[in-house]
């Protein structure tokens, strides 16, 4: 029986001072340690989570600048393990999402030897509430590039802020890859799977209201992108060496140069006006 102990919970925190109390207070019943990290927010969040200074269960970060979520995920993995937990749940302080989803990851992990568990949105029941447009398409465009770039289709929705991994993964973020800010979740996704992580996904409701995105499309996109490569060279290099996949790991060199052959063309007009003349 594993030790609840040794689990902890991440929430995130940037301006939030509309949800943050709400999202630490249906998360205590779970009698676990939770960690949460102010990325030097300039409402009133920070105020807010002050009130819980005195709770034994609460251990509050606050970033001195703003870091982004992705190093701010990192560094609430980090002192995950600096203090011992072998398992951290990433949940966003926003209130999107359901108290009964973390909880739901906190028992699959107990009762299991799954290192990571992600959540998936996109099932008949997953979404309440109008996502943003650009949150809809931007996920159908993150999965496929998630599926391509770790040769699976069983996982979905890799932009889900709410997943548990095992603090193991800190050993995969010491990367100039990583990124700062968009993009993590696909990133931790993405390494554990490679990194022979035992992985489930889980269905979990994401709550919207009328809210904006934020996020810049075309940053994510690149981001995304870049990251989709990175993954894919690390498949095949893990590929290569491995007898039963050496006949795939051909295919994906073929196809990796004749990417790298397109994008020299279209980046080279003089060479597109020789081809025309």
């Amino acid at each position: 029986m594993k030790d609840k102990k040794k689990i902890s919970i991440g929430i995130l925190a940037y301006n939030e001072e509309a949800f943050i109390q709400k999202v630490i207070n249906d998360l205590l019943y779970l009698n676990i340690d939770i960690y949460i990290i102010d990325d030097c927010s300039t409402d009133n969040t920070r105020l807010q989570l002050k009130e819980f200074e005195d709770n034994k269960n609460v251990n509050i970060i606050f970033n001195e600048n703003n870091l982004g979520a992705g190093l701010s995920t990192k560094k609430l993995i980090e002192k995950a393990l600096i203090d011992s937990k072998d398992f951290l749940i990433k949940v966003d302080g926003d209130g999107q999402f359901s108290s009964k989803d973390v909880e739901k990851i906190l028992e699959t992990y107990l009762d299991s030897d799954y290192e990571f568990i992600k959540s998936n949105r996109f099932w008949s029941k997953g979404i309440i509430g109008r996502i943003p447009k650009i949150r809809f398409f931007g996920n159908i465009f993150a999965t496929l590039l998630l599926q391509f770039s770790i040769g699976s289709n069983l996982l979905f929705d890799p932009l889900n802020g709410l997943f548990g991994v095992s603090t193991k993964i800190l050993n995969s973020l010491d990367n100039k890859n990583y990124p700062k800010r968009y993009g993590y979740p696909f990133f931790i996704a993405a390494s554990a799977v490679l990194n022979n992580f035992k992985t489930k996904q889980i269905n979990n409701t994401v709550k919207y209201s009328n809210e904006q995105s934020n996020l810049s499309s075309v940053k994510v996109f690149a981001t995304l992108l870049k990251l989709s490569f990175y993954f894919y060279i690390k498949k095949y290099n893990s590929k290569k060496y491995e007898g039963l996949l050496q006949k795939s790991a051909f295919f994906d060199f073929i196809f990796m140069i004749y990417s790298y052959f397109i994008y020299f063309i279209l980046t080279n007009s003089h060479i597109i006006n020789i081809w025309r003349s």
